[in-house]
């Protein structure tokens, strides 16, 4: 083995995929390790791109300007727009075809949940403010012989195909760097099917990422024949043997760094604000020391329907002194891609109990912005006595700080079918099994709503257990953070 000074310089590129992926790799712990590394093990990282192709190049300097001045990685393009009428016909065809027929034969073969559940939304035919485009999957997609295992094999392969996958700009990355590892972020995006089916021509390593929870059930196959499959917890790792044909061998639980900062046990919470320069959430949300604190997690408007009436009903019950704790917080915290937030709920900022939270904006991705971010949700978490949300990821969230969750399951006071109701999007496989652990309390109307706020307020250890089961079995938290984990593999794989 070559001496520590004689070391090769190695290289290594990451795809990180969506800006949720790129939140969760570069505004968390991961993004000092990966930078340490860099230096001690002697490795040059690229980024490539992030979210979408091509971004504006204002936003493209921006980024490039903070990776390479703050943490000495290089910032390059994901990939070039096919220039030929062939290439963007082949492009336009894998994306809104290939790819979406996989997803629709994969899950029919499958028979998840969630696919039973977007067919009958599919099957309504309606046109409502509530209905998202995601919903519709089309029966095209699945003829002829939606259960066919023959004709899914042969699509994979055109996804993977090397005709299906040219794109230059990919191509003189790889030729040019010649990287000793491609990580990807998303490994069923049609991008890293490009990426992958080029990188086999260099005979390069490749690792890949399930993006989150809830995509091994729902987003279709995975690309096949990685070096590595990384997931995020137990769960995944079965999903990924059971139905994505992976084998045990490579796959390895790594966690998901977007959780790293409930598990932060470098520092007290005093060092971790100073360190990051953040402004203290108690006095930048102007909470009151002596009360009780409720987190309060909306969702995009299709996906939180009725979000208001019931915020308002919990605001009239806060200000008669109908609960237990008679001085109550309350911070409304926006979703990332919600930008009606503060249209939907300015007529809260009226009560002087209620903290309206927004969120950073996630089309102009900032990783220090979304660092702040991140670090203000932990701590604003273990302050708080109850979070309520509707059926999201925050649920983890809660679970890793031991916080009592609500889990919203109606419209408020919104009359709507019940195929598009708040109620059927818990219908998904990811959220049956997080519920099946008895973690949070599901409820059904207001007066479950006030039932259940009573109680967490007057015993906060109540289904302390399940949470506990949630956190080990979704966060996926092991004496190590996530950070450290993923590191350790790309040193491994390099090696």
């Amino acid at each position: 083995m070559q001496s520590e000074n004689n070391k090769e310089m190695k290289k290594i590129i990451i795809v990180p995929g969506n800006f949720f992926v790129s939140r969760n790799y570069f505004s968390s712990p991961l993004i000092e390790n990966l930078q340490q590394i860099s230096v001690k093990e002697k490795i040059t990282i690229y980024i490539a791109g992030v979210e979408s192709n091509p971004i504006g190049l204002e936003y493209f300097k921006s980024l490039k300007n903070y990776f390479e001045s703050n943490y000495n990685m290089i910032f390059i393009p994901l990939m070039d727009r096919p220039k030929s009428i062939i290439g963007r016909f082949t492009w336009y065809i894998k994306n809104n075809f290939l790819h979406k027929t996989a997803t629709y034969r994969f899950n029919e073969i499958n028979d998840f949940i969630t696919h039973k559940r977007y067919k009958e939304i599919t099957k309504l035919k309606i046109k409502n403010k509530f209905l998202w485009k995601t919903d519709i999957w089309p029966k095209y997609l699945g003829f002829p012989f939606s259960k066919s295992k023959l004709i899914l094999k042969i699509i994979i392969r055109l996804l993977s195909s090397s005709i299906t996958s040219q794109n230059q700009q990919i191509s003189e990355h790889l030729r040019e760097i010649k990287p000793d590892l491609l990580l990807l972020g998303d490994i069923q995006s049609p991008i890293s099917f490009n990426y992958v089916a080029l990188a086999k021509k260099f005979k390069i390593k490749i690792a890949g990422n399930v993006r989150t929870w809830d995509h091994l059930t729902k987003n279709g196959p995975v690309v096949p024949k990685l070096d590595e499959y990384w997931v995020w917890n137990p769960i995944m790792r079965k999903e990924l043997e059971e139905f994505h044909g992976i084998s045990k061998d490579k796959i390895f639980e790594v966690g998901s760094p977007q959780f790293d900062y409930y598990f932060f046990s470098k520092t007290n919470e005093e060092n971790l604000i100073e360190y990051f320069k953040i402004k203290r959430p108690d006095k930048e949300f102007f909470l009151d020391k002596d009360a009780e604190l409720i987190f309060f997690a909306t969702n995009r408007s299709h996906r939180g329907i009725g979000e208001e009436s019931i915020i308002s009903h919990i605001c009239e019950n806060i200000a008669l002194g109908k609960y237990p704790d008679k001085k109550i917080n309350l911070i409304l915290r926006s979703h990332p891609y919600d930008n009606t937030f503060n249209e939907r709920f300015k007529q809260f900022d009226e009560y002087p109990f209620v903290k309206l939270f927004k969120s950073p904006d996630l089309s102009t991705f900032n990783p220090a912005e979304f660092r702040n971010d991140m670090i203000k949700v932990s701590l604003l978490l273990k302050r708080s006595k109850l979070v309520i949300c509707g059926q999201s990821t925050f649920a983890i969230d809660s679970a890793c700080t031991d916080t009592p969750v609500i889990n919203i399951s109606f419209d408020g006071d919104i009359k709507i079918d019940n195929n598009l109701s708040v109620k059927n999007r818990y219908n998904v496989d990811h959220y049956q099994k997080l519920i099946s652990m008895d973690g949070t309390s599901v409820i059904e109307d207001f007066p479950s709503l006030d039932k259940e706020i009573t109680s967490y307020l007057t015993q906060p250890d109540l289904k302390s257990s399940g949470r506990n089961l949630i956190k080990d079995n979704f966060a996926g938290f092991f004496e190590k953070l996530s950070s450290e984990r993923i590191t350790e593999r790309i040193i491994k794989l390099i090696d």
